[in-house]
């Protein structure tokens, strides 16, 4: 439809392409809105694909401001180093679910925006952020059971953000590598506010509670070695919440930023 009556009877509404600014996570941005738009009164009406198309456009000019790539810049770059979808997730040891959306409009962050721009442009140092172990869910959720059974109390709640269980985690991940020369699950983290966190956990929390961590590669003796060491530490969880908040490997690290395994062996609390 290219017309559309103006309901103060104005006669006909043309459709315009018209630039607005809006608010965006406490950014002004200018974007290109299509709408039909009233010669007399002025009075705009969106079309049934617009607000789709101002979110997508919006989300492009905010990643162009801050630095991220933009969707277009993922979707090239993995085309020019001839991956599918499925392999820069299997790269980048996340769902290929994340890939989609982010090359269709969601926006990535910081730290998943690095160890996407190390995987797109081939850089040899992506194991920095894996521990030279290949990803597994279902050895996260071995990993996290042996914590609790050891703990004896539940890490993985109903409603929970892993504030807790992603610490004790990211100190098995980080000793595992600094001691033994690999990761335990292959994860990424990335330096939150709230401490080191599971990067993408949002994605990943229902993919570990659902996970069988029967089909894991079993845990070596060493490794077991570094979870007692870690629960003998940290008895309580607000003991590892308040170790990893001291721990400069993540106070040095801007917000949103990777943490990278190489530091593993700045760790101080343990």
């Amino acid at each position: 439809m290219k017309a559309l009556p103006c309901p103060q009877g104005h006669g006909t509404m043309k459709l315009r392409k018209i630039t607005k600014t809006i608010t965006f996570r406490g950014m002004e941005i200018p974007c290109q809105v299509e709408a039909y738009v009233c010669p007399v009164c002025g009075l705009e009406a969106g079309t049934v694909n617009s607000t789709g198309a101002i979110q997508q456009e919006l989300a492009e000019n905010f990643r162009k401001r801050t630095g991220l790539l933009t969707a277009e810049e993922i979707k090239s770059l993995r085309k020019k180093r001839g991956l599918t979808q499925q392999a820069l997730a299997d790269l980048l040891k996340i769902g290929v679910a994340s890939i989609k959306r982010w090359e269709t409009g969601l926006i990535q962050s910081k730290s998943m925006d690095q160890v996407l721009r190390l995987h797109l442009r081939g850089n040899r140092f992506k194991d920095d952020f894996s521990g030279n172990r290949p990803f597994s869910i279902s050895r996260i959720k071995l990993v996290l059971t042996t914590f609790e059974k050891k703990l004896g109390r539940t890490l993985l709640k109903k409603t929970d953000r892993m504030l807790y269980a992603a610490k004790y985690l990211w100190y098995a991940d980080m000793m595992a590598f600094r001691d033994l020369g690999t990761s335990m699950t292959g994860s990424s983290y990335a330096a939150l506010p709230l401490g080191p966190q599971l990067n993408n956990y949002r994605d990943l929390v229902e993919e570990i509670k659902k996970a069988d961590e029967s089909q894991a590669e079993p845990l070596t003796r060493e490794e077991l070695l570094i979870i007692n060491k870690i629960v003998k530490t940290f008895p309580e969880d607000r003991q590892v919440y308040a170790a990893a908040h001291q721990e400069k490997v993540w106070q040095d690290k801007p917000v949103g930023t990777a943490i990278p395994y190489s530091e593993a062996k700045g760790l101080r609390e343990i």
